[in-house]
């Protein structure tokens, strides 16, 4: 019997709402086992109830729901640019369609079963994608929705995200058979032993976990480490232009004011943020700048520290024929490149640059600009930042005086797990994440990407040391415990001896396994449908 109208309205927003809540910074991602479901019997409803259309009313209301997701969710990104905000929601929730598209599509002619197994596998395929092209918005990559429950995920060192993603699928359409009729209509009164059974197995996996949890020491060499955050707004204090610009030389006083507060002997490490200075330094001349001698100065009373900061700088290339598509030109100076920075500076103060690799679209990187490099030069002869920044193949690991090595994540760069692991397989013993949350305001924002790297400590068993401009500062155990986190928009300083482990685990060797043998499955899954379609015509 067909349902009204309102009917699958009411399980479309439900479906979005039911995301929402169980997504960070909420902390019951227990949410996200029922959430696809009402998705599934929208589909199933407009297929046995013969809509006129049913393809244009299941895309309509997965649609919506997928909307409601990423605005729920990720709202808060117009306080650093509302057309890009809007932009992203609308085009994120238009890409999440296509899973379900191609899952209507194999359905109808594969069966049932073989089309809620080619959903899950398109699903993981399409998260997969999203996290390695230039258009890279993993930010809602399902496994990411436990990152408020560390607990929960201990066996994230052998699966990695893409575990959490699997494991919600599963319970989804578990949870659907349930709860919802062979049509699609909700079940008040389903039967105990299948709810039972089900919620039995789903929570197999958070025992497990906690069984880890609770067994699982931190393991490696202790390191004290102190990480900064000072608090200097983007919006009127922290750059060149701004109302209430502090110099740069003016900033670093404070930096060195501030650090000296938690600095002991025993401290190896010290963190300062993303672009702590950003007066785009020329690398090959950068020890002259005074910016680098008052650094010196700092240092010398503390000869055993090595430095981690953020800035921006630039090279130039010599040979126009070796600039990449990112490179921008200027007459005096030709094709020169544009890097979001991490400086490190240890015991014998030899410079040691790392570009940012994984960049924000659209803000910081022009989409596939070997494509669009006339668009690209077109926006530079406007006075724009034609090309974006520039970026890095290698995964550059820093080492002190003492061997330990240390991952430099910046922003962004810290919700790419596989990424990361590259970083660990280079020889990285920690992770220190350097970011500058202050573009997001007091929103959800700052408080999913510190929960973020809970995960990535799960994954590869790295302690964390954060240093944020504002935000949250903090540590983070191998266990994903975030500690000593720092006040939003405060200026603070902290410090922690932390673990430096040189230990693979499955995930740090193998990477996103999970997500790349469904990449491999899924096309043979499609291929099947047409067959059976072609087959079916004839």
């Amino acid at each position: 019997m067909r349902k009204k109208p309102y009917y699958l309205l009411l399980l479309s927003v439900a479906s979005g709402l039911l995301f929402w809540l169980g997504w960070p910074p909420f902390v019951v991602p227990f949410f996200l086992f029922f959430a696809i479901a009402p998705l599934l019997a929208i589909e199933e409803h407009c297929t046995k109830e013969r809509y006129k259309r049913p393809g244009r009313v299941f895309f309509g209301y997965t649609y919506l729901t997928l909307l409601i997701w990423n605005l729920f969710t990720t709202w808060w990104v117009y306080n650093a640019t509302l057309i890009g905000a809007i932009f992203m929601l609308l085009a994120n929730a238009l890409l999440m369609t296509l899973p379900w598209l191609l899952y209507r599509f194999t359905k109808r002619w594969a069966g049932s079963t073989w089309g809620l197994f080619g959903l899950v596998l398109y699903w993981m395929t399409f998260e997969y994608i999203h996290l390695n092209w230039d258009l890279s918005w993993p930010w809602l990559t399902l496994g990411n929705g436990f990152a408020a429950q560390p607990a929960w995920v201990q066996w994230y060192e052998y699966t990695g995200v893409f575990g959490g993603t699997l494991w919600i699928w599963l319970g989804n359409i578990a949870f659907y058979r349930v709860f919802f009729s062979p049509q699609g209509q909700f079940v008040l009164r389903p039967r105990w032993q299948s709810l039972a059974f089900t919620v039995g197995w789903l929570c197999l996996p958070v025992l497990y976990s906690y069984i880890l949890y609770y067994n699982y020491d931190s393991q490696g060499t202790p390191t004290e480490v102190v990480a900064l955050q000072p608090n200097i707004d983007p919006y009127t204090e922290k750059f060149v232009g701004s109302e209430k610009f502090i110099p740069y030389e003016e900033q670093v006083d404070r930096f060195i004011a501030q650090s000296e507060q938690e600095l002991t002997p025993n401290t190896q490490f010290l963190l300062w943020p993303e672009t702590a200075f950003d007066g785009l330094y020329y690398e090959p001349s950068f020890s002259s700048s005074e910016i680098f001698k008052k650094i010196l100065a700092f240092k010398a009373r503390h000869p055993d520290l090595a430095l981690v900061t953020g800035m921006t700088s630039y090279i130039i290339y010599d040979d126009n024929e070796l600039a990449p598509a990112t490179a921008r030109y200027r007459e005096d100076i030709g094709y020169y490149d544009v890097f979001n920075t991490a400086l490190f500076l240890g015991e014998n103060n030899q410079e040691v640059f790392y570009h940012k690799s994984k960049l924000v679209p659209g803000v910081e990187i022009l989409p596939y600009p070997q494509v669009f490099r006339v668009i690209s030069e077109t926006i530079f002869d406007l006075g724009g930042t034609a090309g974006g920044y520039g970026r890095q193949a290698e995964r550059t690991v820093l080492f002190d005086a003492d061997s330990v090595g240390a991952a430099p994540a910046i922003c962004y760069e810290s919700i790419y797990g596989d990424f990361l692991a590259e970083f660990a397989r280079n020889g990285a013993d920690m992770l220190f994440i350097i970011t500058n949350d202050a573009w997001w305001g007091n929103t959800p924002g700052y408080k999913q990407h510190l929960e973020y790297a809970s995960l990535r400590a799960i994954e590869l068993r790295r302690s964390i040391a954060r240093s944020a401009n504002t935000g949250i500062s903090a540590f983070i155990n191998q266990r994903g415990d975030i500690l000593h986190a720092t006040e939003y928009w405060e200026p603070a300083v902290i410090r922690d001896t932390i673990y430096a482990n040189e230990k693979l685990t499955f995930y740090a060797q193998h990477g996103d396994y999970l997500a790349r043998t469904a990449v491999w499955l899924a096309p043979l899954v499609f291929l099947a449908a047409l067959v059976k379609r072609k087959t079916y015509k004839y």
